[in-house]
């Protein structure tokens, strides 16, 4: 994956772009962890800043973290240090279709169309295979990954301006190679704290034939859920302004 994020960007996405996932982890932990055979061990996979990661530290899991991004991984070390330190959260920089845990865990997930970056199917295979490779038999995974509708707002130019963030916005997306790039720049902080936030993007729309499809290919099972209505839309942002759902939940499990 090439979005390894710069110290500036993952501060700004910190702060401005979490609405989301501070709103549906709690409904994930709720979720996952049902299974009275299964130990409360999880991956959370692309796990950025470490919001998702705080919510089932909170409720007893043991996380291992991977992300690509060292300066994404400070700041979820910095959230949650005492788990760290306690030995109950373990952070690793790695790439989603290469990492591999030290012991396989009962659930995985990867949020916010974190694997949209992914740049194509065989790709996206390669990271179910990792992570069918890092689940206990019968462990879930859940995922979500962004709808074309999402990455059509790339074409317009947004920008955020309050007294702490100054970026910019502005993207191209290509409905027809289902393919696209985002621009996003500007300043984040004040005074001494102030940063400079430069970032490209670029992320690929899988539809959910070819989702289920490479799951199957990779050893899992693709089950049904209970995720709909809000769970599927942003919280900010143009997206937000539609009915039409941002981005598709799946869940799988790996076969006995």
């Amino acid at each position: 994956m090439e979005n390894y994020y710069s110290k500036g960007f993952a501060a700004f996405f910190d702060s401005n772009y979490t609405g989301w996932v501070n709103r549906f982890s709690p409904r994930l932990a709720a979720a996952l962890g049902t299974s009275p055979d299964l130990p409360r061990t999880a991956l959370d996979l692309c796990c950025g800043t470490g919001i998702t990661t705080a919510y089932f530290l909170a409720e007893g899991w043991q996380v291992s973290g991977v992300d690509g991004s060292d300066a994404m991984l400070a700041l979820n070390r910095a959230r949650n240090s005492d788990a760290h330190d306690e030995g109950r959260l373990s952070l690793t920089t790695a790439d989603a279709r290469t990492f591999k845990l030290a012991e396989p865990v009962a659930a995985a997930f990867s949020l916010d169309g974190a694997l949209n970056h992914l740049p194509t199917l065989a790709e996206l295979q390669r990271c179910f295979e990792r992570v069918h490779e890092a689940l206990l038999p019968h462990g879930e995974f859940v995922f979500d990954l962004f709808e074309q509708s999402h990455f059509e707002h790339w074409n317009h130019v947004t920008v955020t301006d309050k007294p702490e963030a100054v970026v910019v916005k502005r993207g191209v997306w290509d409905t027809s190679a289902r393919r696209g790039m985002l621009r996003v720049s500007g300043v984040f902080g004040d005074g001494d704290d102030a940063q400079r936030v430069e970032q490209s993007l670029s992320s690929t729309y899988y539809d959910a034939d070819e989702v289920n499809g490479a799951l199957r290919d990779a050893g899992f099972e693709p089950r049904p859920h209970d995720f709909a209505g809000p769970d599927l839309k942003c919280d900010s942002g143009s997206c937000s302004m539609t009915s039409v759902p941002c981005r598709q939940v799946y869940r799988a499990v790996r076969a006995g």
